[in-house]
């Protein structure tokens, strides 16, 4: 298993697409850095941006989704595309170790763009953040954005991990069904966003099926928003100010949320490898 670990994490660190993504993250993060630091920056305004809020700006400006999706579809499905993956099998390894070892090199991928994020995102923040900030909302570079509370930072930073690996477990299970590259790219962007919208036609046809219990309808409504704040497409908007409703323990959830969704992403990206035939 250690051996197939570094064969997979050799053929990552290898990889032009890998420096391509983690440039193209870093691009508008430095930009975002500038601007902070001399448009934004007034150490004499106490109602700058905290250290919590530079985090949001950059983290939802550098187009993770995007980046990891394409980069774990490249991945995950060049050794079927190729057909390299059988040359794999004959060396005696089975299919749970090659998912396991492949699975956990593009999570490192996926991983380090979100610490090029954190890491100029923490560096920003030092520099220019407002360290006894108490208002919690500001006039950010995406313009106005508001929040209920601000949660602890560590707890915060934990949480955008989480997300980052629960996005990325999804978009290879979709890799290892798919396995064409152009295919499921296209897939991994659209998918999350169709179950949104079915899921959200079914409550409109519930609410004016149940048109005469309010009771009912309110609750379909609040049901559908929580779904909204925590699913694929929508949990890495809702932590960066779009849903301006979340509390702290909000973020605690979302942490425990996408912990399920590795596992459920992760073991069934794993059951499709064992079943799946190889062409």
């Amino acid at each position: 298993m250690l051996k197939l670990l570094k064969f997979e994490y050799r053929r990552l660190f290898r990889r032009i697409s890998l420096y391509v993504c983690l440039g193209i993250v870093a691009v508008p993060v430095l930009y975002v850095f500038y601007l902070i630091g001399t448009v934004y920056f007034d150490e004499n305004d106490v109602s700058r941006m905290s250290m919590f809020q530079i985090l949001q700006q950059m983290i939802s400006i550098a187009n993770l989704n995007t980046l990891i999706v394409v980069f774990t579809s490249i991945f995950g499905c060049e050794d079927k595309a190729r057909g390299t993956v059988k040359t794999i099998y004959s060396l005696g390894y089975s299919r749970y170790k090659i998912f396991f070892a492949k699975f956990a090199a593009s999570a490192t991928a996926a991983a380090m763009m979100y610490a090029v994020v954190l890491i100029f995102g923490l560096i920003c923040g030092l520099l220019f953040a407002e360290t006894s900030y108490q208002d919690v909302s500001s006039e950010g570079i995406l313009g106005r954005m508001e929040y209920a509370e601000e949660p602890n930072l560590v707890v915060y930073i934990i949480q955008q991990f989480m997300i980052i690996m629960g996005v990325h477990a999804f978009y290879y299970m979709i890799a290892e069904l798919i396995q064409k590259t152009g295919v499921s790219i296209v897939l991994g962007i659209f998918a999350p966003g169709i179950v949104s919208s079915i899921y959200g036609v079914i409550t409109f046809i519930m609410c004016n099926i149940s048109e005469g219990n309010s009771e009912l309808v309110e609750k379909l409504g609040e049901a559908y928003s929580t779904f909204l704040m925590y699913w694929l497409p929508t949990t890495m908007s809702s932590v960066v100010g779009l849903f301006g409703g979340m509390v702290k323990i909000d973020y605690v959830i979302s942490i425990i949320v996408n912990i399920g969704y590795v596992m459920l992403f992760g073991g069934l990206g794993m059951l499709i490898t064992c079943k799946k035939q190889i062409k």
